[in-house]
């Protein structure tokens, strides 16, 4: 489902999010800049995805850790390389009890690597950055474990003009050179 917002600062878009709505809101919407560099993407993550992460330097050169979800599963942690970015996510999700959770989600960069945690089900969803875009943060619900997540797009730094706000439902054209495989 998507979450549509307004009066985002230039340079921020909101992705598509995944999961269902069980646990506590989360956002990074505030905290993120346009033209900020991410230097970690994190994944908590066993038979669920625990939680998601990032580390990242604003362009006045602070530098800030973004961590939503529980600590349990194991820690998957990809160091990005100089201009490395994160163009793509695809989430699973399913049912835990009476919740629905993240099961398994994976990222892209630009350079065409992965990162991905927890267990693939059949319900799929995908987004890509919008053109001069990468992930910037997050958004959702978690508790112990992610509950749902969407991307937090930041324009990506060096590039000076983007195309205006997207808050269309479903997929953005995004970076078109790499496609998740669906096997």
């Amino acid at each position: 489902m998507a979450s549509p917002c307004f009066g985002l600062k230039e340079g921020v878009q909101i992705g598509i999010n995944f999961g269902g709505p069980h646990g506590t809101k989360y956002t990074d919407v505030d905290v993120v800049s346009p033209q900020q560099t991410v230097q970690v993407i994190k994944i908590q993550a066993g038979e669920r995805v625990d939680a998601v992460g990032i580390d990242y330097t604003d362009p006045t050169g602070l530098k800030t850790a973004l961590y939503h979800g529980g600590r349990g599963g194991k820690d998957i942690s990809r160091e990005l390389s100089p201009g490395e970015y994160v163009t793509a996510m695809e989430v699973h999700w399913g049912e835990k009890g009476d919740h629905t959770r993240v099961k398994y989600i994976q990222f892209a960069t630009n350079q065409g690597n992965t990162i991905s945690g927890g267990n693939p089900t059949k319900n799929i969803g995908r987004d890509n950055a919008p053109e001069g875009y990468q992930l910037g943060g997050f958004y959702g619900t978690a508790g112990r474990e992610l509950d749902s997540v969407g991307a937090v797009w930041t324009k990506v730094p060096g590039v000076t003009s983007a195309p205006a706000a997207s808050v269309a439902i479903g997929m953005r054209p995004g970076n078109p050179s790499f496609n998740f495989s669906t096997t």
